[in-house]
């Protein structure tokens, strides 16, 4: 198999909630409509909606460049869980909160395939490498957009896909089956 590296902003959009726009903009409220998904809603590659804070749908539209879409990934920045990831399989219920990176893949990759290098321990390590600061780590967002992933023809990230995918409903089927046992 023949694979290349590609930049992350060759094949993804990346980007974030500007700190201005959450000091401006953001408000969390009872009742809101969409989840603004902070960095501790993002967990081993799900999302973990045990604790939301909700924002209104006038304001997740109003800051359109943050919101979230079926196939964009989020990824954690900021913290000791830097690094956590999930994918987004639902429009019009999720918003960026601080911390977490937007990636939209264009579409030139399979969004499932960006989504499982993203989750990789390589995709991971790289991250390290670029860590910046001590008690709070950060990786700046001009680092996050030039990351390296391997890049291949379109089928043959659909292939990888299906493997991957395989692999991870069993290993959902076996989590779920252990946590019923408990």
């Amino acid at each position: 198999m023949e694979f290349e590296f590609k930049e992350l902003q060759d094949v993804a959009d990346v980007t974030k909630l500007a700190g201005f726009e959450f000091s401006k903009y953001m408000e969390y409220i009872d009742g809101g409509d969409i989840i603004a998904l902070r960095a501790l809603n993002i967990r081993n590659g799900d999302l973990d909606l045990s604790d939301v804070k909700l924002i209104s749908n006038e304001i997740s539209n109003q800051l359109s460049r943050s919101k979230l879409f079926v196939n964009d990934i989020v990824l954690t920045y900021t913290g000791n869980g830097y690094g956590d990831c999930a994918f987004i399989n639902e429009n019009d219920k999720y918003h960026l909160a601080p911390n977490i990176a937007k990636i939209s893949p264009k579409d030139n990759i399979n969004p499932h395939f960006l989504f499982q290098v993203i989750k990789s321990s390589m995709f991971r390590r790289q991250m390290k490498s670029f860590i910046v600061g001590s008690s709070q780590p950060t990786i700046p967002m001009k680092t996050i957009r030039i990351l390296k992933i391997p890049f291949m023809d379109i089928k043959t990230q659909d292939r990888i896909v299906n493997i991957l995918k395989k692999l991870d409903d069993k290993i959902k089927i076996n989590k779920k089956i252990n946590h019923n046992l408990q």
